[in-house]
């Protein structure tokens, strides 16, 4: 477990006229006292976004995050947050989250939610959302046994970086009747396997066809640029082989 104490983070930070050079950061978690830098790096980070591809948490959300509700993880370069990544941890908020989403309830109180994760574009690209992921994963795997985020179909660059951290797509549903999501999940102990032979290449544009296989029990488990688009594996996820594996 990293303690409360910031650790050194060495990441690349983007300059003026397409120069980059590894910028000494620290990494840790955040507290009340971080509300308005963590406000603040919310406010320019998602500032013009269509909330077709990403919805703000509200003020009060971030106040949750910080304190009792949540666990966040910030980094920091010299004095300014660059990064934050927020998961939900009460109980009854996760419950109130799992109804939006019509997923049956954890009836052990072991999910986790991946509120948001932004990061300040002069150092995206260079993995921070993969390193904080599993920095947060050391802080609530003892705790959880499985976290849930959802991300846009429309936001390439964050399934990306959500399936690179293990994460499966299990459902494509409309968010509180507005906004179409990938609901994923990542299992930190189970006895699934996902099981890739004879897999399903599926057009990310195509929502119909890949309900009807998530309805069947494949998940969907990578990204693959195909012909002029995108493309999701999607494969079987079970404990026994599928028929005719």
């Amino acid at each position: 477990m990293m303690g409360s104490d910031k650790k050194d983070i060495f990441i690349y930070r983007h300059l003026i006229g397409g120069r980059s050079h590894v910028a000494r950061c620290q990494i840790g978690l955040m507290t009340m006292p971080d509300l308005e830098e963590a406000k603040n790096l919310h406010e320019r980070v998602t500032k013009g976004l269509s909330r077709e591809i990403y919805i703000p948490t509200s003020d009060e959300d971030m106040e949750r995050l910080l304190g009792y509700e949540g666990i966040a993880l910030g980094v920091w370069f010299q004095e300014r947050l660059i990064c934050m990544r927020a998961v939900a941890t009460d109980k009854e908020w996760i419950r109130h989250i799992m109804e939006s989403m019509d997923l049956a309830p954890d009836p052990d109180n072991r999910t986790a939610y991946t509120k948001h994760c932004i990061v300040d574009k002069d150092f995206r690209g260079n993995n921070v959302q993969f390193l904080t992921q599993y920095a947060i994963e050391n802080q609530i795997s003892d705790n959880f046994d499985t976290i849930l985020t959802t991300v846009s179909p429309k936001n390439i660059f964050s399934i990306q970086n959500i399936l690179a951290c293990n994460f499966v797509v299990v459902a494509l549903k409309m968010i509180n009747g507005e906004y179409m999501r990938y609901i994923m999940r990542k299992n930190f102990r189970s006895d699934l396997s996902i099981w890739t032979n004879g897999h399903l290449v599926i057009p990310s544009s195509d929502f119909e066809r890949q309900r009807e296989v998530l309805a069947e029990g494949y998940v969907g488990y990578k990204r693959i640029r195909k012909h002029r688009g995108f493309s999701i594996l999607y494969a079987p996820m079970s404990k026994e082989p599928p028929r005719g594996y």
